[in-house]
C-alpha cells in the first residue's frame, strides 16, 4: 500500500516538472500567439533617445498656420511610434494622439484654434519626451504666391544692385519712384531660391529656401521687407487694414524669366516648389505669370490649356479643389509679340477651369502708372488691393467684384454690319467710358476718371481677314455694346485692345470701376436665323 501510494506521488511529481517545462517551452515558442493580433502593430519605441523627428524646413518660428481649416502638422519620424502633437498658447490647445506610418511617415490634421495676433507653440512628444518643439506658430491667413518675375519682384533682388536697378528700370523709373515697403510684424514670409535643390534640402518634404529665411520665418519689417515681392506684401497689407487682429503668412515661390510648363504638375518648379507642400491648408494662391509663354506663337497657343490644367493641380496640392486661385492678366507691354493671345488665354481660363468657383482675374491694363516700357512696371499697389477685395468677398460669401469679361457677339437684329457683344453676366453691369490715369501718382483709389468721350480701342473684320477701327456704341441697357464699322457690311470678328500696350482711351469699365478685358470674339454665325 505505501509503495503503491510513493509511486503515486513520484508519478504526479514527474507529470507536473513535465508541463511546467512543456510550458516554459511553449511560452518562448515564436508561434505561440495566443492573445496576440494576427498582425500585430509593433509597439511604441519606449527609448526616446532612439527616436527623432524631422519636420519640413519651412516649420519654423514665426510660421502660420491657416485659420478656420484643421492645422496641419507633417513630418518624419525615425522609427515607427506614437506622437502626441500638441498647439497651445496655454489657454487654447488643440492636441492629438495618433501613429506614424511603417516607414515614420506622418500628416496630422488637428483641430483648428482662433486667429489671434499671440503666437502658439508646437510641441510634438513621444511617451512624455519631447521630440520637436517650435516656440512661435500663428494662426492666421496663408498664401502661396506664385509665378514669374511680377509676382517676385522686390527690391533686393531687382533694385538694390545698381545694374540690376538698371536693367529692370530703364528710362521708365527711378529708385525714387519705387513704392514704399511696408512695415508689419504681423506679415510673415518665407521665400524660395531659383533652384531646384540645394544644401538645405535634405527631404522631399523641404522647399529650397533662400538663405536669409532657413532659419525662421521672416517678418515684413524694415529691411527684411526689401526680400518680399511688392505684389504679395501689398496685397497682404490690404487684408492687415481690414482685419488688423489676423496674421498673414506668404509663401513665395515665384520664380522670374519661366514659362508655365516647369510649374505644372511633373515639371522641375512644382516637384521642388510646390509639391513639398502638400497636406498643408492655406487660405488661397496668388499667381501671376505668361511675360515668358508670350514670346512664341506655340506656347501661346498652348497657354490655356496648361493654365486651366495648373489651376486644378494647384488647388490638388492643398486638397482643396476650390481654393481660391487669384490671379494676374497680363500688364501693357510690347516686349512679346503674343501677349494679347495670352491675355485671351486667361480671361477663358475663367470658364475652361475644372472648378470656376473662387477663381477670379485682375485686370492690369490700367494699373502700370506710364511704366509700360518695362517689363516690371510700376502698379503693384492697385493690384493688390483689387485681389485683396477679390479674396475678401470670397471669404465672406458676397459676389466678387470682376472685370468686364466678353462673351458673345452675335448680330443685332439681324444686321450683320452692328454687332452686339455682351459681357459675363454680373461683370458688363453699368459700362462706361472713362480716361485711366497714367500718372505716377495713380493710386488704387482714384485710378480712372468720367469723360464724355466714345471708348476706344475697338476693331472689327470681315471675310476677308483684315481688321479695321471699329465703333462702339453703349447700349441703353448699360450691359452691352453695337459695334459698327465702316465699309464693312459682314462683321465677322471683333476685337478690343488687341495689342501689346494699349494706348486708345477712353478704356470700357463697369460700374465697379474695373476696367474691361481686352478680348477677340468671333461672330456667332449659327444666331443669324435661316436667312444666314
Amino acid at each position: 500500500m505505501w509503495n503503491r501510494l510513493k509511486n503515486l506521488v513520484l508519478g504526479v511529481a514527474i507529470l507536473a516538472a513535465c508541463a511546467a517545462a512543456a510550458f516554459t517551452v511553449a511560452s518562448d515558442m515564436p508561434w505561440n500567439r495566443h492573445s496576440m493580433p494576427r498582425n500585430p502593430v509593433p509597439s511604441a519605441v519606449r527609448n526616446d533617445a532612439e527616436l527623432t523627428v524631422t519636420l519640413p524646413n519651412y516649420f519654423t518660428s514665426g510660421m502660420v498656420l491657416q485659420r478656420g481649416k484643421p492645422l496641419a502638422v507633417k513630418g518624419k519620424a525615425s522609427v515607427q511610434s506614437t506622437l502626441t502633437i500638441t498647439i497651445t498658447d496655454g489657454k487654447h490647445t488643440s492636441s492629438r494622439t495618433m501613429r506614424t506610418a511603417e516607414n515614420g511617415d506622418f500628416v496630422a490634421d488637428l483641430q483648428s484654434l482662433p486667429a489671434q495676433l499671440q503666437p502658439y507653440s508646437l510641441n510634438i512628444s513621444s511617451h512624455g519626451t519631447t521630440v520637436a518643439h517650435i516656440d512661435k506658430v500663428y494662426v492666421g491667413d496663408v498664401f502661396l504666391a506664385a509665378g514669374q518675375s511680377n509676382m517676385e519682384v522686390n527690391y533686393d533682388k531687382y533694385y538694390r544692385d545698381d545694374d540690376d536697378a538698371k536693367a529692370n528700370m530703364g528710362s521708365a523709373l527711378t529708385r525714387k519712384d519705387l513704392p514704399q515697403t511696408i512695415s508689419d510684424r504681423q506679415v510673415h514670409f518665407i521665400v524660395t531660391a531659383a533652384r531646384t535643390t540645394n544644401e538645405t534640402v535634405s527631404t522631399d518634404m523641404d522647399l529650397p529656401l533662400r538663405e536669409y529665411c532657413t532659419d525662421h520665418w521672416l517678418t515684413a519689417t524694415g529691411d527684411d521687407s526689401d526680400y518680399l515681392g511688392y505684389l504679395p506684401q501689398f496685397f497682404a497689407q490690404h487684408l492687415r487694414e481690414e482685419s488688423p487682429n489676423i496674421p498673414i503668412g506668404i509663401i513665395q515661390t515665384a520664380w522670374g524669366g519661366t514659362d508655365i510648363k516647369p510649374h505644372m504638375q511633373g515639371g522641375a518648379i512644382f516637384e521642388h516648389h510646390i509639391q513639398p507642400l502638400t497636406g498643408l491648408h492655406i487660405g488661397g494662391i496668388l499667381w501671376y505669370q505668361g511675360e515668358d509663354d508670350a514670346q512664341t506663337n506655340d506656347r501661346a497657343l498652348a497657354y490655356l490649356s496648361r493654365f486651366a490644367a495648373l489651376i486644378g493641380q494647384y488647388r490638388a496640392v492643398f486638397d482643396e479643389k476650390d481654393l481660391p486661385f487669384l490671379y494676374v492678366q497680363l500688364a501693357r507691354n510690347s516686349g512679346a509679340p503674343y501677349t494679347p493671345v495670352i491675355r485671351q488665354a486667361q480671361a477663358d481660363a475663367l470658364s475652361m477651369a475644372e472648378e470656376t468657383k473662387h477663381l477670379a482675374m485682375t485686370v492690369s491694363i490700367d494699373t502700370d502708372k506710364g511704366t509700360s516700357a518695362v517689363i516690371h512696371p510700376l502698379g503693384k499697389d492697385i493690384l493688390a488691393k483689387r485681389m485683396a477685395d477679390q479674396w475678401q468677398a470670397m471669404r465672406q460669401g458676397k459676389t466678387v467684384p470682376e472685370s468686364p469679361i466678353a462673351v458673345e457677339a452675335v448680330a443685332k437684329n439681324g444686321d450683320k454690319s452692328r454687332i452686339l457683344v455682351s459681357f459675363k453676366t454680373g461683370t458688363g453691369d453699368g459700362l462706361a467710358a472713362r480716361d485711366p490715369d497714367f500718372s505716377k501718382n495713380a493710386t488704387a483709389g482714384s485710378l480712372s476718371s468720367a469723360t464724355d468721350e466714345s471708348v476706344q480701342g475697338f476693331e472689327a473684320a470681315g471675310s476677308d481677314g483684315k481688321f479695321v477701327e471699329a465703333k462702339a456704341v453703349i447700349n441703353a441697357d448699360g450691359r452691352s455694346l453695337t459695334i459698327s464699322a465702316d465699309g464693312i457690311d459682314d462683321i465677322r470678328q471683333v476685337r478690343y485692345q488687341w495689342t501689346g500696350t494699349p494706348t486708345q482711351r477712353p478704356f470700357l469699365y463697369n460700374d465697379s470701376g474695373l476696367p474691361a478685358s481686352p478680348f477677340t470674339l468671333s461672330v456667332e454665325r449659327h444666331l443669324l436665323g435661316p436667312d444666314d
